[in-house]
C-alpha cells in the first residue's frame, strides 16, 4: 500500500511541479497519527545528478465526513498564523477534489524536531519545569494574537456581546445532546446553563482547540512548532486552556494541571476567571464525543476509521475527565459509565 501511495505522490508532484527535474519522491513512512489524519513523512528529491536538492516534508490526509471543509479550514489557518509570526510548519499546497489518494490532502513543512512530551518524558521531573513554562508561553503567545484575521467573514464579535462565545456552545450542546444516545448528558448542559451569566468573555483570542504536549515540537535550538489546526478558531480564550488543563489532567494529574493554571495565570499577569466552568463544558464536549465515536464510527465525526482503537486504550484519561464532571457537577451520566465499566 505503501509503495502506490509513493508512486501516487510522485506523479502528483511531477505534475505540480515540472519545472523540477528529475523529481522522486524519497523516503516515503507512515508516522504515527492521533484520532484524526493519516500522517506521512516524505523527502522530495530533484535536480541534475550533480546538484540534487532535497525537501523535507509531511503529508496529511484527512479521512472521514468533514474532510473536504477540515482541509481547507486547517490549510487557510496555517496560512495566516504562519503570517501573524506563530511558529507553525509552512503549508505548501492543498488538494481537495483532485487529490490522488482519493481524500483531501495538505503537503506542508516537515520540522526536525522531538515530540515535547517524548522529551518530558525522558526527563526527570526536577528538570521537566523549564519545558513545561516553554510550552505555558506559546499558548499565551497564540491567545495575545489579533484575532481578527482568524475571524469568520463579516462576523464582529465585539458587537455581538460578551456572551457570543458561550451561548453558541450552549446551543451548539443542546442541538447534539437531542440525540437520544447522548441525552445522559442533559443534566451536565443545564448545570452550565444555570451560570452562563458569570462567563461573559472580556477578549476573544485565537484558539488552536487542542494545545497538548504532544502537538508541539522542539527543534535542537530550543525552539518550538505547534502543529494539528483542525480545531483553530476565534473563541473566548478560556475555552481553549479549559482544554489544555483537561488534557493535562487526564494525561497527567491534578498537579501537572494547576502548575499549567499558575504558569498561565502568572504570564497573562492575573487570575483567570471561572475556568471551572469552561473545564465542565470541555469534559461534556470531550467525553459526548468519545461516545458517539465509540457507537457510530469514528468516520462520522471526520477521525480515521481506526481511531476506536486508539480510543479504547486512552480510557484511562476518559476516566480523568469523569471525575472532573463529577467534581465539578455531581452531575452522573449512566452510558460513561457504563462504556468506562466495560473497559476498565
Amino acid at each position: 500500500m505503501s509503495d502506490s501511495m509513493r508512486d501516487s505522490l510522485q506523479s502528483y508532484c511531477r505534475q505540480r511541479f515540472p519545472d523540477r527535474r528529475h523529481l522522486q519522491v524519497k523516503d516515503f513512512l507512515r508516522v504515527t497519527a492521533g484520532w484524526e489524519n493519516e500522517v506521512y513523512a516524505f523527502d522530495l528529491e530533484y535536480g541534475a545528478p550533480h546538484e540534487r536538492q532535497r525537501e523535507e516534508l509531511i503529508l496529511r490526509i484527512y479521512p472521514g465526513d468533514h474532510a473536504d471543509r477540515k482541509s481547507q479550514h486547517e490549510f487557510d489557518s496555517m496560512r495566516k498564523l504562519h503570517k501573524a509570526g506563530y511558529p507553525v510548519p509552512y503549508v505548501h499546497m492543498l488538494e481537495r477534489a483532485d487529490s490522488p489518494f482519493g481524500k483531501p490532502c495538505v503537503i506542508m513543512e516537515r520540522i526536525q524536531g522531538q515530540v515535547m512530551s517524548a522529551l518530558l518524558a525522558a526527563l526527570p521531573e526536577a528538570d521537566r519545569e523549564p519545558l513545561r513554562a516553554l510550552f505555558c508561553r506559546h499558548l499565551v503567545w497564540l491567545h495575545n494574537l489579533d484575532w481578527r484575521p482568524f475571524a469568520e467573514e463579516g462576523a464582529d464579535y465585539k458587537e455581538q456581546g460578551p456572551y457570543v462565545f458561550v451561548d453558541a456552545y450552549l446551543a451548539g450542546e443542546r442541538e447534539v445532546l437531542k440525540d437520544s444516545l447522548l441525552s445522559d448528558f442533559l443534566p451536565v448542559l443545564e448545570w452550565l446553563e444555570r451560570r452562563r451569566e458569570d462567563v461573559p468573555c472580556v477578549e476573544p483570542s485565537v484558539m488552536h482547540g487542542d494545545f497538548h504536549v504532544s502537538n508541539l515540537l522542539v527543534r535542537e535550538n530550543g525552539s518550538v512548532a505547534v502543529i494539528d489546526w483542525t480545531g483553530c478558531q476565534v473563541s473566548d480564550p478560556r475555552m481553549d486552556l479549559a482544554l489544555t488543563l483537561l488534557a493535562a489532567r487526564g494525561f497527567g494529574s491534578k498537579d501537572r494541571r494547576n502548575y499549567y493554571l499558575r504558569e498561565y495565570e502568572r504570564l497573562v499577569g492575573g487570575k483567570v476567571e471561572h475556568i471551572e466552568w469552561f473545564e465542565t463544558l470541555a469534559c461534556l464536549w470531550r467525553l459526548r464525543t468519545v461516545l458517539a465515536a465509540l457507537s457510530k464510527g469514528p468516520e462520522k465525526l471526520g477521525w480515521r476509521p481506526d481511531a476506536d482503537g486508539t480510543i479504547r486504550q486512552q480510557m484511562g484519561a476518559v476516566r480523568q475527565m469523569y471525575d472532573v464532571l463529577l467534581e465539578r457537577t455531581n452531575a452522573h451520566v449512566p452510558q460513561i459509565e457504563s462504556l468506562l465499566a466495560s473497559v476498565l
